[in-house]
């Protein structure tokens, strides 16, 4: 039976598998002996060892689209980043960072204004001009008035996508929309309600990848980038790259 791994948590691993349901399962001693390690986002098979109970055991890693050191993951499509147009103000510093970090690595970023209600057009539009210069797709939504939602569907559709934004964004609303049954998929309500998952109360220690629709996922880093970033200078990052020099030199023109 194969699924994706959409959480990590001491030493078990919460595979989800389409029209099935998400199994709790422990990787096997094979893992270590090889020195790989499973990471949110790997497609595995597993075997079931107690159907009832939805327990298994982690026997194979797929093979990997990629690995992101950033959040630690597998198989990433895209990002989604999200920040607000006003209240708060952008800092784009921060926003100009992340989309050097993703292209590092060579994810593509989607860069996802809210609140585009607080802006007027020729506001919106040197912030599209400027980002889809640097190769991003830039979109606008009204996560509160419920706008641009279908559009963010569409973009995340049959991929899975880093989603990322610093505090009072409105990421969280976005991610309600997009997933209204987030509590079911492990997280944890605001009333501290510890989930069927879940090991005690939900942490923010971690990255967690939860299931959109068919072959759609989120991985919600729940804003550990920006913890990261904000101690990070756009050389440090560039310093610590193992990649081409081109998508460098492609984003320093943007900035």
């Amino acid at each position: 039976m194969q699924g994706k791994i959409i959480k990590g948590i001491a030493g078990f691993y919460y595979i989800h598998v389409e029209a099935s349901g998400i199994y709790e399962c422990k990787a096997k001693g094979i893992f270590r002996n090889r020195h790989i390690k499973p990471l949110v986002g790997d497609n595995v098979e597993i075997e079931v060892i107690d159907k009832d109970n939805f327990k298994g055991n982690v026997v194979d890693i797929l093979p990997r689209k990629n690995e992101l050191i950033r959040p630690a993951s597998a198989n990433i499509d895209q990002a989604m980043v999200i920040f607000a147009v006003k209240t708060p103000e952008p800092n784009f510093n921060l926003l100009d960072k992340f989309i050097l970090m993703m292209n590092y690595q060579d994810v593509p970023t989607v860069v996802c204004f809210n609140k585009e209600e607080l802006a007027d057009d020729e506001y919106k539009n040197e912030l599209k001009k400027k980002y889809e210069g640097c190769g991003c797709e830039c979109i606008f939504i009204s996560a509160k008035n419920n706008i641009g939602i279908d559009r963010v569907m569409e973009v995340l559709k049959g991929k899975t996508t880093v989603l990322a934004g610093p505090s009072g964004v409105g990421k969280s609303t976005l991610t309600n929309l997009l997933i209204p049954d987030m509590e079911e998929q492990g997280e944890v309500s605001q009333t501290g309600e510890v989930s069927r998952i879940g090991r005690g109360r939900h942490t923010t220690r971690h990255s967690e990848i939860y299931n959109v629709c068919k072959q759609t996922y989120i991985c919600d880093t729940h804003h550990l980038i920006f913890r990261m970033l904000r101690k990070k200078t756009c050389d440090s990052i560039l310093k610590n790259s193992h990649h081409s020099r081109d998508s460098a030199d492609s984003m320093a023109a943007c900035m």
